[in-house]
């Protein structure tokens, strides 16, 4: 944003410098110019940093962009060696696990002593920080299925016994000239509206919920117009079928036992 990058010159110059974040600028400098300023990191009251740059916020430890960044300070890396070093290289083009020997090749030239280990791309390293979200969301996946399947059986079993109870019904349709396409339409219609209502009604709640269901996502939005329709029209399908195969059943109903029934 403003400022410059960090020099070979300054992890061994006298005087410190560090990069800040934008959220660090606007806290502590409330729209002034930082750069130039100085402050000193909290443990180390000895050590004074001149900032000679500022950079747009980054997310380090939470995926949703919508919350607020913590202010950040980065250094020079001689003045903070650790043990264990991580590298990020960015390549230009094509399969980055491809630059993988390259990499280790460069790094054994400047010091053959250095021990490389847990080389990754950024793909398997965000599969792997973002293991939970992908396990939470098979096992959603897995209840939502099941779910779905058990409110089919539901709408089949209801249905299909509601058709059945009208036996005699459908016999003395039949027994009074009804044609079988006429009986058929007439079950099979009325256990489509039945569930039709169903649906909408169904949409109707879920709507009311969409908003606080996105309170636990990210990056995806409640509202999926594919699965609202694939799911209404299997449902709307199982109702269809639930009503269809009764119904044939009790059109082989003999119209003389329903007539004599009634």
């Amino acid at each position: 944003v403003r400022g410059r990058d960090f020099t070979d010159a300054d992890g061994w110059a006298k005087t410190q410098v560090a990069i800040i974040n934008q959220t660090m600028a606007d806290r502590f400098w409330k729209g002034a110019n930082p750069i130039g300023a100085r402050f000193k990191l909290d443990g180390q009251p000895l050590d004074w940093f001149t900032i000679v740059g500022v950079i747009p916020d980054i997310q380090h430890n939470d995926v949703d962009p919508e919350n607020p960044a913590f202010p950040g300070a980065y250094v020079s890396y001689p003045y903070q060696q650790t043990i264990n070093t991580g590298l990020v290289i960015r390549t230009a083009s094509g399969d980055p696990a491809a630059v993988t020997s390259a990499v280790r090749e460069a790094i054994r030239a400047a010091d053959a002593n250095l021990p490389i280990f847990n080389v990754n791309t950024m793909e398997t390293v965000r599969v792997r920080s973002f293991w939970q979200f992908a396990l939470f969301g098979w096992v959603f996946a897995t209840i939502g299925v099941v779910g779905l399947l058990l409110a089919s059986v539901g709408v089949y079993g209801v249905l299909s016994y509601s058709v059945s109870q009208r036996t005699q019904e459908i016999g003395v349709r039949m027994a009074l000239g009804a044609a079988n396409r006429d009986v058929l339409t007439l079950i099979v219609g009325q256990g489509v509206r039945l569930a039709l209502g169903g649906v909408l009604a169904g949409l109707g709640l879920a709507a009311i919920a969409m908003p606080a269901a996105k309170a636990f996502l990210y990056n995806v939005s409640p509202f999926d117009p594919a699965s609202f329709i694939a799911v209404s029209v299997f449902l709307i399908g199982v109702a269809a079928l639930a009503s269809y195969a009764p119904a044939r059943r009790a059109m082989r109903v003999n119209p003389t036992q329903a007539l004599r029934g009634e």
